[in-house]
């Protein structure tokens, strides 16, 4: 790697840090409010929370992860081993965040959909299992590079390991036992196609329908209030109640719109745009790569931060936390005034 490539590669890297480091610290500190927040709460310590206890582990493992996932799309020099697991664990970590995720929708669907036999679902008589099935399959997916299905005698993409010239060879671009390190030479096409197009997409897919079908019912069960209560009162004007219920829904559809839009379309656009550069074999900007990346990830790391701060439970011991430290500072303040004027008074 000669000067410009290395100079090239210090300021992606840089920019990577810039834009992850501040995002992924604040993931990871809200995960683990709202962790905290569960682990203190003994009326929380039931199967539907674990669930989306194993979902905030996730998540916390996605943004402690976060600056590394733009890194699989540079150029490094590394040993087969270490460019395996700087591809295969943030794939792996990012698999199951999304895996944890359709499992606690389709947790709480089902608690709408079919309430009756919601305690005699699967995913409560073994949450164990479960849980292990939500962590289990990703790892042995991402672990398949690994096992062979890779690109790694494939040959040189992108000029990696050009010093000015192109290389002769593989073995000229090898030095100290490392060699070029690059996603294409871990995934092969097939592998992205797949986990694109029969894993990531399918799952948003199924999460977007289970949530637009839980509006439904919602707003069913909200016709059905309404006709309850102007058959009760014996009138057919709306009452204030009625416009309270449907202000609320519309606040509802809305906060999910806007998450929807927020959160999972910059990942979409991403996606997309990676198998579009895939598919027509051609670089384009590392810039744009990255900032891409960063928002695609970021933005969907966000989704399980938006549940759990929705949910006063989860953040009750935060709040109880500052109430405390507010209410400390008239004390303190008042504390310091008498000490001052009885010096004054001295």
């Amino acid at each position: 790697m000669d000067r410009n490539d290395s100079r090239s590669f210090l300021s992606d890297e840089r920019l990577i840090y810039a834009i992850t480091v501040p995002l992924s610290t604040s993931i990871i500190l809200a995960n683990v409010v709202i962790i905290l927040g569960i682990a203190w709460n003994r009326q929380l310590h039931n199967t539907p929370n674990y669930f989306f206890l194993s979902l905030l582990v996730a998540d916390l493992c996605t943004g402690v992860a976060l600056p590394f996932i733009p890194l699989m799309g540079l150029n490094r020099e590394l040993s087969f081993s270490s460019c395996m697991v700087a591809h295969i664990f943030p794939n792996f970590l990012f698999l199951a965040f999304l895996l944890n995720l359709v499992m606690v929708h389709y947790e709480r669907y089902i608690c709408i959909v079919d309430p009756l036999h919601y305690n005699n679902l699967w995913m409560h008589r073994s949450c164990p299992l479960a849980l292990l099935a939500a962590w289990l399959p990703p790892l042995l997916y991402a672990s398949l590079p690994s096992f062979g299905w890779n690109n790694w005698t494939g040959s040189d993409w992108n000029g990696c390991c050009e010093n000015g010239q192109k290389a002769a060879a593989l073995a000229n671009c090898s030095t100290n036992g490392t060699m070029c390190c690059s996603y294409r030479r871990v995934f092969s096409n097939a592998f992205i196609f797949l986990e694109v197009y029969g894993l990531v997409l399918p799952a948003i897919l199924t999460i977007a329908a289970m949530t637009g079908r839980v509006l439904l019912i919602t707003r069913g069960q909200l016709r059905d209030i309404c006709r309850l209560h102007r058959s009760v009162e014996r009138g057919n004007a709306t009452s204030d109640q009625e416009h309270r219920l449907n202000l609320r829904y519309t606040r509802c559809v809305v906060a999910v719109s806007l998450t929807f839009l927020a959160c999972w379309v910059p990942y979409l656009i991403y996606m997309h745009v990676c198998i579009v550069f895939l598919i027509s074999d051609t670089k384009w900007s590392s810039t744009t790569h990255i900032v891409l990346s960063c928002t695609g990830i970021g933005s969907m790391a966000v989704v399980p931060l938006v549940l759990g701060l929705a949910n006063r439970q989860y953040t009750e011991p935060a709040h109880k936390i500052l109430q405390k430290l507010r209410d400390r500072k008239p004390i303190t303040n008042t504390l310091k005034y008498v000490t001052k004027v009885e010096g004054d008074k001295s």
